[in-house]
C-alpha cells in the first residue's frame, strides 16, 4: 500500500542497529518514473513488484511453521492466508504456503530460503516508554550509553535527539514503588538479563500493559549491546496505516516509510510530548518489533505529522520484506520455524 502523495510533514527516524538517530520536517512527494522509483529525491516502489525468485537451480526448500500452542484449523487457515498475502506483496509467484495437521509449510525456491522464513514474522509492532537501559562494553562491563556515531545518523533538528553520553540514569533501573512486588521482580529481571551473546528478547513474552525488560536488536559486532527496562505499550501497529518500502536518493539507500492513522498520530504527539519533559534515558521510546529494540530515540518536544520513515543498512529486499510485514499487520499467532527442508533439484 503506497503513502499518500502530496504535501505532507514527515518524521523521519533513521534507524541504526540500536542506535537511532531522526528528524521531523515537511516534504513532498512526486509521480513515479519507469523503474518504479519517484521521480523526486526520495522515490517509492511497490513491493508487489519485486523481481522474479531466483531458482535457476531448481533446488526447492520447504519451511515448516508452527504455534507455541496447538492451533485450531481456522487459526492455522488465517494465518496462511496472511502469509500467502505477504509473499504476493513480495512478487514470491513461485511459492506454496499450505495449512495442515497442525501446521504450516512454505514451499519456495531455496535460493529464496530466508525469504520464505520472513514469511512467519509475527510483524508486532509497539512503542513503548524507556524507562532504563544499560550498555555493555564487549568486557560485559555496564557503561553509560554512548552517543551515536555520526556515520550512523545523527539528530537533524530538535525534535528528537540522541541520548546524552555518560547520563547518570543511563546504567540503572529506576527505583520500585514501596511495597511493589511487582516491580521488585522487574528490577531483578532487569538485572540479570544477559543481552552479550544477542539472546533473545523477551518483550514479546510481555502484555502490552504490563512494563518488560527487552534486548536491543542485532547490531553486529561493532556495536555494544544493550537491555532496556519498557514502559506498557502506548501505540502498537494497529495504527500504522500503511507501510511501503522506498528508495532516498539522498541518502543513496532505502528506506520505509510509515503512515500513522488518526489515532496513532495523535498518540505519537501525546507520547512524545510526555517524554520530552523527562531526563535522559526516560526522554526516549522504544521502537519494538517481535520483541527486540530496534531503536530509541530521545525526544525534546511533540511530534506530530503521522508519517514516519525507517533507515539504515537497508536493501531492497530488507526493507520490502519488512515493509510487507508491517504493512499486512502482525500474524494472528506467532509462529515458529520448527524444521526446514531441502529438496534435490527436480
Amino acid at each position: 500500500m503506497r503513502l499518500p502523495r502530496g504535501p505532507r510533514t514527515a518524521l523521519l527516524i533513521c534507524v541504526a542497529a540500536a542506535t537511532l538517530a531522526a528528524c521531523s520536517g515537511s516534504g513532498s512527494g512526486s509521480g513515479s518514473g519507469s523503474d518504479g522509483h519517484s521521480s523526486g529525491s526520495a522515490g517509492s516502489a511497490r513491493t508487489g513488484v519485486a523481481a522474479p525468485s531466483a531458482a535457476a537451480d531448481g533446488r526447492r526448500s520447504v519451511v515448516t511453521f508452527a504455534g507455541s500452542s496447538p492451533l485450531g484449523s481456522a487459526s492455522l487457515r488465517h494465518n496462511a492466508d496472511r502469509m500467502r498475502a505477504r509473499a504476493e506483496a513480495l512478487g514470491l509467484t513461485d511459492v506454496r504456503v499450505e495449512a495442515r495437521e497442525g501446521t504450516i509449510t512454505v514451499t519456495g525456491p531455496t535460493a529464496d530460503e530466508k525469504r520464505l522464513t520472513e514469511l512467519g514474522a509475527s510483524g508486532r509492532l509497539g512503542f513503548r516508554p524507556v524507562l532504563a537501559a544499560e550498555t555493555l562494553s564487549p568486557s560485559l562491563t555496564p557503561q553509560p550509553s554512548p552517543s551515536p556515531d555520526p556515520a550512523r545518523g545523527r539528530a537533524v533538528t530538535e525534535g528528537l535527539r540522541p541520548r546524552a553520553t555518560g547520563s547518570a540514569s543511563a546504567g540503572a533501573a529506576p527505583g520500585p514503588a514501596e511495597g511493589s512486588a511487582v516491580d521488585a521482580a522487574l528490577q531483578r529481571r532487569f538485572a540479570v538479563l544477559d543481552c552479550s551473546q544477542r539472546q533473545r528478547p523477551t518483550a514479546a513474552d510481555g502484555d502490552a500493559r504490563d512494563s518488560v525488560v527487552a534486548c536491543g536488536a542485532d547490531g553486529g559486532a561493532d556495536s555494544p549491546p544493550v537491555k532496556y527496562l519498557l514502559g506498557p505499550t502506548a501505540m502498537d501497529g494497529a495504527q500504522v496505516a500503511s507501510a511501503e518500502a522506498a528508495h532516498d536518493e539522498r541518502r543513496s539507500g532505502w528506506t520505509v516509510r510509515l503512515d500513522f492513522d488518526s489515532v496513532g498520530t495523535k498518540r505519537f504527539a501525546a507520547l512524545t510530548a510526555e517524554l520530552s519533559a523527562n531526563q535522559a534515558p526516560q526522554n526516549q521510546f522504544a521502537i519494538v518489533l517481535d520483541g527486540a529494540v530496534i531503536s530509541a530515540p530521545s525526544v525534546s518536544q511533540s511530534l506530530g505529522g503521522g508519517q514516519a520513515e525507517i533507515s539504515g543498512g537497508f536493501t531492497r529486499e530488507s526493507a520490502e520484506q519488512l515493509a510487507v510485514t508491517l504493512d499486512s499487520g502482525a500474524l494472528p499467532n506467532p509462529l515458529a520455524v520448527t524444521e526446514v527442508t531441502r529438496l534435490p533439484a527436480a
